[in-house]
């Protein structure tokens, strides 16, 4: 939230109604936020429920604190009560009822086709590859054009 927040630093409110705002940026780029809705035009306040930087400028007008903007599963609350309950281990599978004529069933393999393989004369290199294939250069050692020393 506070690298959204540094985003649109320096940005204006035009006010529409109390829970709707226009966020003018500073190129002139205009974005409505909705809050009762929780929605921006920017859309990032919509899809992944924190608070765009738009939204938190517009907050900061109405004095609400930030948190409640938050979808809910980003709340330690929700997630408390998501684990608050008994999770019990499974018993013993050898003790779990399986019907006969499942039981009977003899399962195969699904029928697959064997892939095409590309012998390593055609088939086209890996990036990492392109150095081994390359054939050797001959080693040179480095001499001055001029003096050839």
């Amino acid at each position: 939230m506070t690298k959204n927040m540094a985003t649109v630093k320096g940005s204006k409110i035009n006010a529409v109604s109390s829970w709707n705002s226009e966020i003018v940026g500073k190129f002139a780029r205009k974005d409505k936020v909705m809050l009762s809705e929780k929605k921006c035009s920017c859309k990032y306040f919509d899809y992944i429920k924190i608070p765009c930087g738009h939204a938190m400028i517009a907050v900061d007008g109405l004095g609400v604190p930030y948190d409640t903007l938050c979808g809910d599963w980003y709340k330690t609350s929700v997630w408390r009560e998501t684990y608050a309950g008994f999770i019990s281990p499974k018993s013993d599978l050898r003790d779990v009822n399986i019907l006969e004529r499942v039981s009977s069933m003899i399962m195969y393999p699904p029928n697959t086709k064997r892939q095409v393989v590309r012998d390593h004369k055609t088939r086209i290199p890996f990036t990492g590859e392109i150095w081994v294939m390359a054939p050797k250069k001959k080693v040179v050692a480095n001499r001055c054009g001029r003096y050839r020393g």
